[in-house]
């Protein structure tokens, strides 16, 4: 596997995700009101890594852009 990030570059990288996640949200809601803490999204995302294996862990390393 690879090395995990580096604890500075972990924030930019959940800050990177959050916007992706974000702006993939707005785009299919058009001009309607949108509520996503982008935060909130990560960090459940972030906590599945850490409970899961194999085959999971590698769709949410590949989702987030990142491995813990």
């Amino acid at each position: 596997g690879s090395e995990p990030p580096e604890p500075a570059g972990v924030a930019q990288l959940v800050t990177d995700f959050g916007l992706r996640l974000f702006r993939a949200a707005l785009a299919s809601r058009g001009d309607t009101n949108v509520i996503l803490s982008p935060y909130g999204a990560t960090s459940v995302l972030v906590a599945l890594q850490v409970a899961t294996a194999g085959r999971g862990r590698q769709q949410l390393e590949a989702a987030t852009g990142f491995s813990i």
